[in-house]
C-alpha cells in the first residue's frame, strides 16, 4: 500500500470552525470570539465560501475609543448596524493554504508574515483554519515531547554519514530513538543533533559516543520533575 505523506496537515487542521456570515453586525461577532474563546472568525457566504476573517484584534479596532462624543445608546445602536463585511479582512487579503499544504510551509508562512492563522481552503470553499495553538501542538509531537525520555545532544563532522554511527550505537544498545533533529546552525565547524531516546538510563550510551568521537554537549530528562 502506498502512502502519501503530507506532514499530516490534514490532521492537524481544525475542520468546521465556528463561522459568521457578512451581515452578522459587530456584537454578534464580538460575543462569538469571547464566548467561544476564540481569536480568528472566518467570514464566509450561505455557500461555505471563504470571504474574509475577523479576529478580535479587528473587533478592538472597530469599537470606538472612550474619547468618543456619543451617547452608550447611540454607540450601541452603530454598532449593531456595523455589518462585519465592513471590518472583516477580505479574502483578497488573507494568505490561504490547502489541506495538502506541507505543514513547514503553513509554519513558515505564519511566521514570515507575523499572522496567527491561516485559513484552510479547497477550491473556493472554507476546509477548515490552521493556528498559532496547532503549530505548537505539531511541534510537540514531532519532538515527541508527551513522552518520557532522555535528550542527549551531541556534536557531528560536516559529511554525509556523520550520524550513522551514533544510531549504530543507539541501536547496540537496544534504545530506541524518539525523535532526532539536526539544525541548520554550526558550532565551531561541526553540526548539532539533539536526540530524544526512550530511556533514562544513558550512562553507557554516552560513554561509548564519546568513546566513537562524539562530543557530548549535553543530557537532560524530559520531563523534568
Amino acid at each position: 500500500m502506498k502512502i502519501h505523506y503530507k506532514g499530516f496537515m490534514r490532521e492537524k487542521i481544525r475542520k468546521n470552525p465556528i463561522t459568521i456570515g457578512p451581515d452578522a453586525n459587530f456584537f454578534e461577532a464580538r460575543n462569538l470570539i469571547h464566548e467561544k474563546g476564540i481569536r480568528h472568525l472566518p467570514v464566509v457566504d450561505k455557500e461555505n465560501r471563504l470571504l474574509g476573517i475577523v479576529t478580535d484584534r479587528d473587533i478592538r479596532e472597530a469599537a470606538p475609543s472612550d474619547a468618543t462624543l456619543l451617547s452608550v445608546q447611540e454607540l450601541n445602536y452603530l454598532l449593531g448596524k456595523l455589518k462585519v463585511s465592513a471590518f472583516m479582512t477580505p479574502k483578497e487579503k488573507l494568505i490561504t493554504i490547502t489541506p495538502d499544504t506541507l505543514i513547514e510551509e503553513a509554519v513558515k508562512l505564519m511566521r514570515d508574515h507575523k499572522i496567527g492563522c491561516l485559513p484552510v481552503v479547497e477550491g473556493d470553499k472554507l476546509y477548515g483554519i490552521f493556528t498559532e495553538t496547532d503549530a505548537l501542538d505539531h511541534l510537540v509531537d514531532i519532538f515527541g515531547l508527551n513522552q518520557k525520555g532522555t535528550r542527549i545532544t551531541i556534536t557531528l563532522e560536516d559529511k554525509p554519514g556523520s550520524l550513522a554511527g551514533a544510531l549504530e550505537i543507539l541501536k547496540k544498545h537496544n534504545i530506541n530513538l524518539i525523535s532526532v533533529v539536526t539544525p541548520s546552525f554550526m558550532v565551531e565547524g561541526k553540526r548539532i543533533a539533539a536526540m530524544r531516546l526512550q530511556t533514562e538510563d544513558v550512562q553507557e550510551v554516552v560513554k561509548e559516543l564519546e568513546k566513537a568521537g562524539y562530543d557530548v554537549l549535553s543530557i537532560g530528562r524530559w520531563p523534568s520533575v
